[in-house]
């Protein structure tokens, strides 16, 4: 291609949006690489159909609203900023994102026509080629349900706190969702995969008006937590079948998971041998470091507990040996129980207090772990308080 030929593709990437345009919206990189961002949880997850690997732009008053959905999901957002005229394209979301994520801050400009979308970004230009609107999923809105206010920063640690949790597996399609179960003003989470058992609570602003229990699926759960954790405020609204998270700038829509969630309660233990606190920290560096030596099949490492200590172990014929002592405050007997290495590590990382106390039973009954508060005054014992509303239950490994 000659200098010459250059100059007119140029010519016409800069000009070609003026001709047919029937959008063109003004808003800034931030803004929008955040709301793709926001958009790509969900995209692409299903192949059977290649356009919910698309986003969907279209002109809502005067803002730009982005959706995506693979059909159990659907979120959308909803840009601020200049709009003129009015028009609807989907273009793949992936390059799209990764594309706007690379220009540099400031002011962006998109035009839609029919078939393409034009950006223009601080001597920055580029055409996207699209597909028609039409055949994008519609993607619902739950007009009525319960109204439940949830305080966004508490609600997307509980959600931290449980997800790991959730079974894989969906012989039992009900323990790989979320339990989320509210009475008065106090909110449960709950997760379990049968092994293992998380469960968070936190205290609502208002009460809502009846107690509910549903269960939404593991992916929405992501998707949500993901969205309420920078957002001022937000609502969930549960009606038949589906729930809906509102923030001021973002909706997220799920389906709800059919079926009854196990009483859990019952296996949680009310009365235990032995406790050890100990330095959160300390033990899962311990625990990372024996993982070398607990095998590849079930990583199994051994915790013994006696007096001021408790012992780390793990063996493998094939590598060797390993035993670490980490001060602790021990009340009640000796015991030694033997745990899945990764179990242990996962609860361990979402507990957010320095230190942890250990409920241990015999060698066949699980141990609950919860955080233990060392904070200092009023305010810092509320927060300290609205922490130990939480709990991680694991099975033993039978030796």
């Amino acid at each position: 291609m000659d200098h010459s030929q250059q100059q007119q593709q140029k010519s016409y990437i800069r000009t070609a949006p003026t001709e047919n345009k029937t959008c063109e919206f003004t808003t800034t990189q931030e803004n929008l690489a955040k709301a793709l961002r926001t958009l790509s949880g969900v995209a692409g997850r299903n192949p059977a159909l290649p356009i919910l690997s698309n986003v969907l732009l279209k002109h809502d008053r005067n803002q730009l609203r982005l959706s995506s959905t693979d059909l159990e999901v659907g979120i959308t957002s909803w840009l601020p900023g200049k709009l003129r005229g009015e028009g609807e394209l989907t273009v793949p979301l992936k390059p799209f994102a990764e594309y706007i994520q690379n220009l540099p801050s400031g002011s962006i400009t998109l035009a839609i026509n029919a078939s393409s979308l034009f950006i223009t970004a601080q001597g920055a230009h580029a055409v996207f080629q699209g597909e028609t609107a039409e055949n994008f999923p519609i993607i619902p809105y739950l007009e009525e349900g319960l109204t439940v206010q949830l305080p966004p920063k508490a609600f997307s640690r509980a959600l931290d706190e449980v997800l790991y949790a959730i079974a894989i597996e969906d012989t039992r399609p009900e323990l790989t969702g979320v339990l989320i179960r509210g009475e008065g003003n106090l909110l449960t989470l709950a997760t379990t995969d049968s092994y293992r058992l998380a469960e968070s609570k936190i205290t609502l602003p208002t009460s809502p008006t009846t107690s509910f229990s549903i269960i939404i699926p593991g992916r929405s759960a992501q998707e949500i937590r993901r969205v309420i954790d920078s957002a001022s405020e937000a609502t969930l609204r549960v009606g038949e079948g589906q729930v809906l998270l509102l923030t001021p700038s973002t909706h997220i829509i799920s389906r709800r998971v059919e079926g009854n969630y196990p009483d859990y309660a019952q296996i949680i233990p009310q009365k235990h041998i032995t406790a050890a606190e100990v330095d959160r920290l300390s033990l899962l560096r311990t625990i990372r470091a024996s993982a070398v030596f607990s095998g590849n099949t079930v990583s199994r490492v051994m915790l013994e507990v006696s007096e001021h200590k408790l012992r780390v172990e793990a063996t493998t014929p094939e590598i060797g040996n390993t035993e670490t002592d980490i001060p602790a405050d021990v009340h009640g007997e000796h015991v030694a129980v033997a745990f899945n290495e990764r179990f242990l590590r996962d609860a361990l990382s979402v507990l957010s207090t320095d230190r942890v106390r250990i409920e241990f039973g015999t060698s066949a009954t699980p141990a609950v772990l919860r955080p233990v508060s060392t904070s200092k005054g009023s305010q810092d014992k509320e927060s300290a308080e609205e922490q130990g509303l939480n709990l991680a239950l694991i099975m033993p490994i039978k030796t």
